[in-house]
């Protein structure tokens, strides 16, 4: 049993590899594209490559009931389309390291949900370690705080990112029960891709779309765009929902604190960004933090 669930903690930690590696190539890809004609582009790859492999492997289970349609709406709406556009342009508006704490709660309220919800049993410990890995994340980022940016409206859409998360994991409760999750992950995109193409009409003009579609046959570009679609947007997700299918939403979702700590680690190799002490220290706190919210579950083997 005990090597059972140490399955899904490796398919966990590869997820959290992904999406913190996420934000480095995203970060290079801003330079030629805006951030909705990187999400657009990606979920459009992603369907794409999936689409063809549910047909070809899942064509029966790939269509989905007409009772379960809402459901997928409703979980594509919340992520990627509104979680994005609000964290998106709460970094706009707000410092980073303050929208970065904000997203740092999401297991605190996505825990409050499991447990009031779907009934998932967390002890007080459980609790603890969650506030301690949102204390890490807090540590790793204070030096940031020297002049931040508290701007009221910033600090709105980094909790609307916040809630979208639980909306997020919500609907996906419910479909785990019924669909693969690489039937669930191909469908998020493909709604996820129709809900931002008015967008990308909106944002972009005949220039901006010229500039990208010249920039995307950069071989660089076109190989960062292609790791975060088949990777970040699909693969990473196929193995979270994996993984939260037998460990539960609370005990899955802690792992996203992990991401600060991934894209703090690829960083310092990829662009050689400083690991300070405070980084070290938060980082320590986010990894006891996490192992204590398995506690119950590890004790019980």
């Amino acid at each position: 049993m005990q090597q059972k669930s140490s399955k899904y903690y490796i398919y966990l930690l590869i997820a959290m590899f992904l999406w913190g590696g996420s934000f480095v190539l995203t970060k290079h890809l801003l330079i030629d594209f805006n951030p909705i004609t990187i999400i657009f582009t990606r979920c459009v790859i992603a369907s794409l490559v999936f689409a063809v492999f549910c047909l070809i492997v899942y064509r029966k289970e790939f269509k989905i009931a007409k009772k379960d349609l809402k459901l997928f709406i409703g979980l594509a709406f919340f992520e990627p389309f509104i979680y994005f556009l609000f964290e998106t342009y709460s970094l706009q508006l707000c410092d980073a390291s303050v929208v970065s704490v904000i997203i740092a709660t999401i297991p605190l309220f996505v825990a409050l949900m499991a447990v009031f919800i779907f009934k998932e049993r967390l002890s007080g410990l459980n609790f603890f370690g969650i506030f301690l890995s949102i204390s890490g994340i807090v540590i790793m980022l204070w030096r940031s705080f020297t002049h931040v940016d508290f701007n009221l409206l910033g600090v709105f859409l980094a909790f609307g990112a916040v809630f979208s998360t639980i909306g997020y994991n919500y609907f996906l409760r419910k479909l785990t029960t019924s669909y693969s999750p690489i039937i669930i992950i191909t469908w998020q995109n493909i709604l996820g891709l129709i809900a931002f193409l008015p967008l990308v009409f909106i944002v972009n003009n005949t220039e901006t779309v010229t500039s990208q579609y010249h920039a995307l046959r950069d071989m660089q570009n076109l190989s960062f765009m292609l790791i975060l679609a088949i990777l970040c947007s699909a693969v990473a997700f196929i193995l979270y929902i994996d993984s939260m299918r037998t460990l539960g939403i609370a005990r899955t979702n802690i792992f996203i604190n992990l991401i600060p700590v991934m894209t703090a680690i690829i960083a310092f190799f990829v662009l050689r960004e400083e690991i300070t002490l405070p980084k070290v220290l938060g980082i320590i706190l986010v990894i006891v933090g996490i192992f204590l919210v398995q506690q119950k579950r590890i004790a019980k083997k």
